[in-house]
């Protein structure tokens, strides 16, 4: 052992230090030899630290270093190279919403990077007013009356495509939905509950930069099974302004504006007597909040002041 050690520190005082074969990325270094002789290995067959070096090279890339190609949950890090999907491609949010209409809703909205500008996008848009669900006759202290229940809720699924301008201040997303429930296929609202009872072709623009910001939404709401008895139109548009533009700082306020809203009960196709459900215009203010969060609120008055004078509407949307 000793000779050998000793004809190994000949040949590194001849090289260098550097093996004479190997790519200047790997070394060999006299440390690793004497690893060798401290091991002791038993093994007759099991060549010394020195002689694997002989045969391949010493690869100095720390362990540490190695990224790994998915993260502990699953998702491929940004930069991989692979079939898995990169989170970092991802945005959207969640949206708690209540108004004096519909009442409770729930929206998820998320979007994909799949080139430089444009994403593939898709919704969640859960409502849960019972007057637009499954219905039933009762007895009641007044004789029979209707019951609303909680059966065949209004359910909106939908995809489409966002196209980025301007450096992402601007965005168009276009997309498809499909509703399930009990609202739009009956002559009697509730009287059948049916998946895919309508569809939803609707379009949002989005405007932010530094000082301005601005939504635009637009939705027809079309029956395509069975009576086909109604198609609504819904559509907003918010304008707003934010700090920046009157140079306050440390101040915890996305933006304030003015917030119009308008919902059409279009298309009648049994009593012919389609009109505007509601047309609302007023202030908003949407505040920030740690962890991505941010809370929203407008009020003001309803112009067709039929379902009442005033309208109010707050959501909190959590950014991921």
């Amino acid at each position: 052992m000793e000779a050998r050690i000793a004809e190994l520190e000949e040949r590194l005082e001849r090289t260098g230090g550097q093996k004479e074969d190997a790519s200047p990325n790997f070394t060999l270094e006299k440390k690793d030899i004497g690893m060798a002789a401290a091991t002791g290995s038993s093994n007759p067959a099991a060549p010394a630290h020195g002689e694997i070096g002989d045969k391949l090279p010493v690869v100095k890339t720390k362990v540490a270093d190695v990224k790994p190609f998915l993260d502990e949950n699953g998702w491929q890090e940004g930069g991989s190279k692979g079939h898995g999907f990169d989170r970092k491609k991802f945005h959207g949010g969640v949206t708690l919403k209540q108004d004096a209409f519909f009442g409770f809703q729930t929206i998820l909205d998320a979007g994909y990077e799949i080139t430089d500008n444009i994403d593939f996008t898709f919704y969640s848009w859960l409502w849960t007013s019972p007057n637009f669900g499954r219905s039933r006759v009762v007895a009641g202290p007044d004789g029979m009356q209707v019951d609303a229940g909680g059966n065949g809720l209004w359910t909106e699924v939908g995809m489409g495509l966002n196209f980025r301008f301007f450096d992402d201040a601007l965005s168009i997303n276009p997309q498809i939905g499909v509703l399930n429930g009990a609202l739009l296929s009956s002559r009697i609202v509730g009287r059948g509950i049916r998946a895919a009872e309508g569809v939803v072709p609707n379009i949002t623009i989005n405007y932010d930069d530094d000082y301005f910001t601005g939504q635009g939404y637009f939705a027809y709401y079309a029956a395509i099974r069975d009576e086909r008895a109604r198609d609504f139109i819904h559509n907003w548009v918010s304008l707003g302004v934010k700090p920046a533009l009157f140079n306050l700082k440390n101040f915890p306020v996305n933006s304030v504006g003015v917030h119009w809203e308008h919902l059409r009960f279009h298309v009648d196709r049994i009593d012919g007597a389609p009109g505007t459900l509601y047309n609302w215009i007023g202030p908003y203010v949407e505040l920030a909040l740690p962890m991505h969060l941010a809370l929203r609120f407008a009020a003001g008055a309803d112009l067709k002041g039929e379902v009442a004078n005033e309208f109010y509407q707050a959501s909190i949307k959590m950014h991921f």
